[in-house]
C-alpha cells in the first residue's frame, strides 16, 4: 500500500506535533527548574530538582528519534510560530506543505500528557 504523498498520515501530524510541542516542554522544564531555586533550602528541592532533570534528559534521544523518523518520512518543519492564541506550525511532507494551529489550551494538555509519559524514566 503506498502512500499518497500530498496527503499527511495521522503518524506524520503525531511526529510533526511531538517535534514541535518537546522543545516548549524543555523552555518550561528550565524555567520551572530556575524559578524553584527559591526553594533550594527545602529538604525535598533536590529530589524534584532531579526529577526534573532526569525528564530534562530523557527528552533529547525522543527529539533525535523523531528527527530520524522526519527525515525517513521527507518531513521538514518550515516555520513554528508562537502567538498569544498558540502556535502555527509550517510543514512540508513529501514535498507537500500544510499547516496546523494548536490553541493554548490544547498546548497545555498536549504537554502534560508529554510529560507525563516520561514520568519514571520515559
Amino acid at each position: 500500500m503506498s502512500i499518497n504523498p500530498s496527503i499527511e498520515t495521522e503518524e506524520d501530524i503525531q511526529i510533526i506535533k511531538e517535534y514541535t510541542l518537546l522543545p516548549i516542554l524543555l523552555d518550561m522544564l528550565a524555567r520551572d527548574i530556575d524559578h524553584l531555586t527559591i526553594y533550594k533550602d527545602k529538604i525535598i528541592y533536590h529530589y524534584v530538582i532531579c526529577q526534573l532533570r532526569d525528564v530534562e534528559q530523557s527528552i533529547y534521544p525522543v527529539l533525535q528519534k523523531l528527527k530520524s523518523r522526519m527525515k525517513q518520512r521527507h518531513i521538514s518543519i518550515l516555520n513554528t510560530e508562537m502567538n498569544t492564541l498558540g502556535i502555527e506550525v509550517e510543514y512540508k511532507v513529501r514535498g507537500y506543505i500544510h499547516r496546523f494551529n494548536m490553541l493554548r489550551g490544547l498546548i497545555k494538555a498536549e504537554i502534560f500528557t508529554l510529560l507525563m509519559s516520561f514520568r519514571g524514566g520515559g
